[in-house]
């Protein structure tokens, strides 16, 4: 529990309960024993009021359904940002400069929620291995370039190609249909299973130059079979026998992909 903010942990769950309908308490005890405990120790004494910020704003996302428990599977940067990044890396930054970084993750969060699911899945991904809070400004400037900026080369002959493992996210996965979301973001549908409630089961992949899995994509799209370019491939075929019957394609300007009748990986090509 957090030491030494007794009545303010008081005064804020007192007026949640009143606030919320669905005041999840459960939640609240996992942040006050856990990250929260963790930062006030990592800031020390002087920060009193940014601990109380800190607490104060995980109330409002427990209350408007931003950060949810761990223990859930569900992945944003809310939680992200909460449960293990601000507790790890605020400390980090120099004094003067912390209670911007909460407001920040703050803002970042909320206007994520908005945000279609395969955005918030990138930014929460690029942001596991966040080495210092400075780093956000460029992370939040280059995933709203993804949402809204097309790559500078085309897809021409030089295109490399990449291979993506599915199996590593759901290891019973096999890639059937697929379409592009955004120029650089893929969606990827599960050729056998659907979800218990009857909808597609489908992962999203990032293919930037290192492409990066997004995890579930909550795609409801209905997807027809369409023709493949087999031409676009054949000379991909002799230089790498993995290249075997190719189940689907999807393609645009700067990107094309297709998943195979043998395999469990999309094979990508990426624009240089």
């Amino acid at each position: 529990m957090v030491e030494g903010f007794g009545q303010v942990v008081t005064a804020l769950e007192e007026a949640a309960r009143r606030r919320f309908v669905r005041w999840d308490a459960a939640l609240w005890r996992e942040v006050l024993g856990g990250p929260a405990a963790k930062l006030a120790a990592a800031v020390g004494d002087g920060e009193v009021a940014l601990v109380e910020s800190y607490l104060a704003l995980a109330v409002e996302g427990i209350g408007l359904g931003y950060l949810v428990p761990s223990a859930s599977g569900v992945e944003n940067f809310f939680t992200l940002a909460w449960m293990r990044i601000l507790p790890e890396k605020l400390a980090g930054l120099p004094s003067g400069e912390r209670a911007q970084a909460l407001a920040q993750c703050w803002n970042l969060g909320e206007n994520l929620e908005g945000a279609a699911s395969w955005l918030k899945r990138l930014f929460a991904r690029r942001c596991r291995d966040l080495g210092s809070l400075a780093e956000l400004p460029a992370i939040a400037a280059r995933v709203g370039a993804i949402a809204s900026e097309a790559p500078a080369a085309p897809l021409g002959a030089s295109a490399r190609t990449a291979w993506i493992a599915l199996a590593e996210e759901d290891r019973r996965f096999l890639p059937g249909m697929l379409h592009f979301v955004a120029p650089t973001v893929l969606c990827v549908h599960d050729r056998l299973r659907m979800d218990p409630s009857g909808e597609p089961i489908t992962l999203g992949v990032w293919l930037d130059e290192s492409p990066l899995v997004l995890g579930p994509m909550g795609c409801r799209e209905d997807l027809r079979a369409g023709g493949v370019d087999e031409d676009r491939w054949e000379a991909r075929r002799s230089a790498d026998s993995r290249i075997t019957e190719i189940a689907a394609e999807a393609v645009n300007e700067w990107r094309a992909a297709v998943s195979l009748t043998t395999s469990q990986r999309v094979v990508a090509l990426i624009s240089g």
